[in-house]
């Protein structure tokens, strides 16, 4: 899952640095930043949710809600810093927050339907 997240995220990154040097408008440099930011909202998402299905469900319950405040903190913190500096990229910030959040879910969910059918074939 490593490497085609990680080719998916500098996929983006290049699509979103040609439009910025195609256009010259500098206005997209928000959608890069919040493709980032929700790639990497995804991941972490997911990292926690196969960690927090090993423990009993007290334990997991409360880390979930941990982890959800401190992913909501990373976002509102990255949405102030820009809208503090740059008010000009929200817009753009939020297309690329929900652009990162679909691609990395539509990578996270066919790496998990792929291992799950090659664990049925060698069974």
């Amino acid at each position: 899952m490593i490497r085609s997240s990680f080719i998916a995220l500098l996929s983006g990154t290049a699509c979103m640095l040609i439009g910025v040097a195609l256009t010259g408008r500098q206005v997209f440099f928000g959608s890069l930043l919040g493709y980032w930011a929700g790639f990497g909202y995804t991941l972490w998402l997911h990292r926690e949710a196969v960690l927090s299905s090993e423990l009993d469900i007290q334990s997991a319950i409360k880390r979930m809600r941990r982890n959800f405040m401190a992913r909501l903190g990373m976002i509102t913190l990255i949405v102030v810093a820009v809208a503090r500096f740059q008010s000009s990229w929200l817009f753009t910030l939020a297309l690329g927050i929900v652009t990162g959040v679909i691609i990395s879910f539509i990578i996270v969910a066919i790496q998990k339907n792929y291992g799950e059918r090659g664990d049925k074939r060698s069974a």
